[in-house]
């Protein structure tokens, strides 16, 4: 089943292009992974920054998305995001991807915080943990 709107805390807009579909009219997979990456890149540039920390970058090892319904061009859809889990090195990620109140995919993202030098996973620092941690789960408003 679905999840409703009221499952995610951060909202980010995006529209969709004649160039998102398929042969069939249909937005395509390719696109939709877009759309998710586009709620979780807004997210991510949200985050604190750190003085005190080393850098570091965020890379998706896990995705799974599920489709729903089928979507068609044109539109305006919002994608919702929530952090579902913060761990040492990691955090998962839960989006959906609506069009009004209709969920027409949904996906889960295990996320992984590497040293850029190294590229091993290296510990969230505590003003990143203590942002995906927030109850408010980023901030973001619900379109």
């Amino acid at each position: 089943m679905p999840p409703g709107r009221d499952a995610f805390r951060f909202w980010t807009e995006e529209k969709l292009r004649n160039a998102d579909t398929d042969q069939f009219g249909h937005v395509n997979n390719a696109a939709v992974a877009s759309l998710f990456e586009a709620g979780r890149m807004e997210l991510f540039g949200n985050r604190p920054e750190d003085p005190d920390a080393a850098p570091l970058q965020i890379v998706v090892v896990r995705l799974l998305m599920n489709y729903h319904k089928e979507l068609y061009y044109p539109g305006q859809v919002a994608i919702g995001t929530v952090v579902t889990r913060v761990g040492r090195t990691s955090f998962d990620l839960a989006q959906g991807l609506f069009l009004g109140s209709t969920c027409f995919a949904s996906s889960e993202a295990t996320c992984v915080a590497i040293d850029p030098a190294s590229r091993q996973p290296a510990p969230i620092p505590a003003a990143m943990r203590g942002y995906l941690a927030a109850p408010h789960r980023a901030g973001g408003s619900r379109p």
